[in-house]
């Protein structure tokens, strides 16, 4: 295994560790799980649906693609591209449906949402111009794109999330003046 595959490892095992310790602070300050109303719940299910076939769909498109032996991508890079899109699709459905963030706490929920993304956004973008520019790492290997393009991957999903956040309040704001 590569210095770079333990790296990868260890970090990404770090990441993990970090959500699980903030889900459980969370849990424990908060005493009770995020609440949803029945409309809510309805349009959770529907991003649910078309998140699955957003990833099925790319599942066959990459399959499609391999079988016609043109390679533009590492595997892990097909996987986590179709991870992000499936997960991008379904937070913004449910964003644009008000049914992202739960009933009992709203305000505060979206503007802890904004912070942590435009966060994750910042690092996983500093993270991909420090390999890039820094380290001159590329993004593309012997004509495909290897594992430098994931920061910059996840940086635009989260940043589609943040845009997709604003524009609603905006709409909500306006729709609250008329």
């Amino acid at each position: 295994m590569s210095e770079y595959t333990i790296g990868f490892l260890i970090g990404f095992c770090v990441v993990i560790l970090i959500f699980l310790i903030i889900a459980i602070v969370l849990k424990c300050k908060n005493n009770h799980a995020t609440e949803y109303d029945e409309r809510q719940l309805i349009a959770r299910h529907t991003a649910y649906k078309y998140s699955f076939f957003t990833l099925v769909f790319y599942c066959i498109l990459c399959g499609m693609i391999d079988i016609a032996d043109i390679k533009w991508a590492e595997t892990v890079i097909q996987m986590f591209l179709g991870m992000f899109i499936s997960v991008t699709v379904f937070v913004v459905i449910c964003i644009f449906k008000d049914a992202y963030f739960g009933i009992e706490k709203g305000k505060s929920n979206i503007r802890n949402f904004l912070f942590l993304a435009v966060i994750v956004t910042v690092i996983q973008l500093f993270s991909f111009l420090f390999n890039i520019f820094i380290e001159k790492d590329s993004i593309i290997t012997d004509g495909i794109l290897n594992r430098n393009v994931i920061p910059l991957m996840c940086a635009v999903a989260f940043l589609i999330m943040i845009i997709a956040t604003v524009i609603k309040l905006v709409l909500n704001r306006k729709e609250r003046e008329e």
